[in-house]
């Protein structure tokens, strides 16, 4: 029976069986009743939103009477009640039939069911707790898992971000390569030009008519497709060939006052596109190789590049060169006579 002064004793039962209502139980808000006396029949030491308890820590069983008063004053909530001299035979019967849940316990601090109904809810707060571990667990696994997931797309982004930095280094490097490439190659093609300039006048306008002229790059487009594996790269080069004189021939023919002109960057724009397209066309930069469809559709881009070249050469073919040397007279036995 609960007293109104209780001695250490008495108060650390009541906090172990505290405790254990929370911990085994699992009724977490179950707490110690300090003021006993505004219980009904100042009967219960432990108490909670569902749980009503009481702690005996008499050397004599637990009467009949202390279950009754117990279950009177527990409700509707689960009624528990804790021994450490045990109940008589009585209590326990009534205890069974009331649903009142009997629990003996030592000094040293254990705590073992005494009926079914104590069992019971020992085994009800047992599978309540495995079913809050489930779900806990359940929502840490998703959370472990969306950051899992979240830190491999960072991973990955970071990984393609990379890898298309290291893309755009490498394109950037090529295009440097092929851009100094064709100036080197434009250089010495200008440079021979002016050679044979200063060796025949004329050489710059016959090279210009030749170039304004010529059907080779029509030619070799309209054939793309019934070229061999053999026979496209000779034919690539060649048109290759024709787009480095046209490039050398531009430059000298356009004077310094109309290199600001949009027909000459046009042309030079399309000297670029033609070489981006004879490339294709030969498989630079490309894995594996490249459709006889593919190289028709780059070839005719080529010769569109080079009809829009050619008119540019033939607006600007210069002036016949007057060197003031007559022409020398054909023998007269050379002259066809009718």
């Amino acid at each position: 029976m609960v007293q109104v002064t209780k001695n250490p004793q008495w108060r650390d039962a009541e906090h172990f069986a505290e405790r254990h209502a929370r911990t085994v139980l699992a009724f977490v808000d179950v707490r110690v009743n300090l003021d006993p006396q505004t219980q009904i029949d100042n009967s219960l030491d432990l108490v909670g939103d569902d749980f009503s308890g009481r702690v005996e820590h008499q050397r004599s069983p637990v009467e009949r009477s202390d279950i009754e008063r117990l279950r009177a004053a527990a409700g509707a909530t689960v009624a528990v009640f804790y021994s450490r001299a045990g109940f008589t035979k009585v209590a326990v019967l009534y205890a069974e039939e009331h649903r009142v849940a009997l629990f003996g316990y030592t000094d040293s601090g254990y705590a073992s069911p005494v009926n079914q109904c104590a069992t019971d809810v020992v085994l009800k707060a047992q599978a309540e707790s495995a079913r809050h571990v489930r779900a806990a667990t359940e929502i840490v696994s998703r959370h472990v898992t969306a950051a899992r997931q979240e830190t491999e797309r960072r991973e990955r982004e970071a990984l393609a971000d990379a890898l298309r930095a290291e893309d755009e280094a490498r394109d950037a490097a090529e295009r440097q390569r092929v851009s100094r490439a064709r100036n080197e190659t434009l250089l010495g093609r200008t440079v021979a030009l002016l050679l044979q300039i200063q060796v025949r006048p004329d050489a710059l306008r016959e090279t210009v008519e030749h170039l304004a002229g010529s059907t080779i790059v029509s030619a070799v487009a309209v054939a793309a497709g019934q070229m061999s594996l053999g026979e496209r790269p000779h034919a690539i080069a060649l048109v290759r060939s024709l787009f480095e004189d046209a490039a050398a021939a531009l430059e000298l023919v356009t004077p310094a006052a109309a290199r600001d002109a949009t027909s000459y960057w046009a042309s030079k724009q399309a000297i670029e596109r033609g070489f981006d397209a004879l490339d294709a066309a030969d498989g630079v930069g490309t894995i594996g190789h490249v459709g006889p469809e593919d190289v028709t559709a780059y070839l005719r881009q080529a010769e569109r590049c080079w009809r829009a070249v050619a008119d540019e050469l033939e607006r600007r073919i210069p002036a016949r060169a007057d060197t003031g040397i007559p022409e020398p007279r054909r023998a007269r036995h050379l002259t066809s006579t009718r």
